[in-house]
Parts: structure tokens; sequence; C-alpha cells
């Protein structure tokens, strides 16, 4: 943050009232649309204050310019993201298959709840103060690292198979980044779901051969199995559908 204008922590934003979290939140949710639309040089606070209705002087009690919000943007999403794959990768007790869906599950589910956030952050990098860019980096570079000790913890267990765990990180990262730009959350589907849909690809594409669930045996099982995932998906829809 810019000496000028620092942001509150993280612990002391934990502390403020429901209210004024929610009025933070919307500040930056009207900004990142704002940002997508007109791009992060197109926007000042004038603009972000005509869409949320209030005066410049009203954000001021939150930020203190649009680089303010910019930088806690990246805060919220990519060194939020860091944080939480470090409570996951350093549990050493936890099995790597376990540790990896979690680790996927966290960060997908992160994504897809700030879309536009993460939009903005990864277009409006090079806008940031060179110190909270540099600090941006270094927390994907460590998102990173989190994904890639539990890739080769799994290897070296026997349960991935991974001719290189550094890639099959980045391919990880990006399918669940990617997610921000195809996801709506109006369409139906909850981010819940497609973050454990997310996790589900990932186990696949690395779980050795002999550690995948065994075909069914008999034609029975298979019927068997596609009633089972018939009748799951009827009750997402049925649940869709009560929620319209």
């Amino acid at each position: 943050m810019t000496q000028d204008n620092p942001a509150p922590p993280l612990s002391a934003r934990r502390r403020a009232s429901p209210r004024s979290e929610l009025q933070r939140q919307s500040i930056l949710d009207a900004a990142s649309r704002l940002f997508i639309e007109k791009g992060f040089g197109g926007t000042n606070l004038n603009d972000i204050a005509d869409v949320l209705g209030v005066s410049r002087t009203a954000l001021y009690y939150y930020f203190r310019s649009k680089e303010a919000i910019l930088e806690a943007l990246t805060e919220d999403v990519t060194e939020a993201a860091s944080a939480l794959a470090s409570s996951v990768s350093v549990r050493d007790g936890m099995p790597p298959d376990a540790a990896l869906r979690q680790l996927v599950i966290q960060h997908a589910t992160l994504i897809l709840t700030h879309t536009l956030e993460f939009r903005v952050v990864e277009r409006s990098e090079k806008d940031l103060p060179a110190e909270r860019r540099a600090a941006a980096q270094a927390a994907r570079r460590a998102l990173h690292e989190h994904f890639v000790d539990v890739i080769e913890r799994g290897v070296a267990s026997g349960d991935f198979r991974a001719p290189d765990a550094r890639v099959a990180a980045f391919a990880i990262l990006g399918m669940c980044n990617w997610s921000a730009w195809w996801f709506k959350p109006d369409a139906g589907m909850p981010a819940e779901d497609v973050a454990k849909s997310l996790a589900e690809f990932a186990m696949r594409s690395l779980l050795r051969d002999d550690a995948r669930p065994p075909p069914p045996a008999t034609v029975a099982e298979s019927i068997g199995m596609l009633q089972e995932g018939l009748a799951r998906l009827a009750e997402q829809v049925d649940a869709t559908t009560r929620r319209r």
C-alpha cells in the first residue's frame, strides 16, 4: 500500500461491523465492473461514486484512490489464495489426495466467488505500485509452490503419477483460474458444485491407474452406477428449480 493511503489490515477488517464490510464490498464490486468495462485507466472515483449513488467524499472513508481499491482487490484475491493454500500444504499428516482435493476446492471457490475481482487483478497488475506488484507476484509463486509440494508428496507416496509436478501444478491452477472467465453465478449451478467438479478433474488427471475406482464388473453394476448418477443429477436439477 502507499504510505499516504494505507488500507486496513485483514485483521482490522475482520473486526469491522457487518454493515461497514458490506459497504466496502459494494465499492469493490462496483469498481471491479467499471475496471472491466472501462479499463483501470479509464475509471475514476467519480465514476464509482456515481454507480453507487454516493458522494466521492463517502468513498474516502474506505478508499482514498482507485489505486487503493486495486490494492485491496489484489489482497482479497491473490494474497488470500496463497494464505488459503498454505493452511493446507503445511499439514504434512494429511494424505496427498485429500490435501490436493482441498487445495483445488479452496482455490476454485475463491475464484468462483470473486470472478470480477480476479479478472481485474489479472488485467491490472501493472498498475499496482512496484512494492505491491512484487508482493502479488510473490504470492502467486507461493501459491504454485504449495500445489507443487502436495503433488510431489503424492508422487513420493505412490498415489499420483506426474512426470513433472511443477507443470501439473500450473495446469491445475490454470484450470481453476480460467473459471473466472466462463463461470456465471446466475446460470443455475452453484459455485460449490463447480469447485467440486474441478477438483474431480484434477484428481483424475493425477491418480495412478491402480488408485482409480475399478470399472464395474457386470452389466447390472453398470446400470446401477448409471441410475445413481441420474438420481444425483435429478436432485441437482430439482434443487436448482426450487431456488429460482
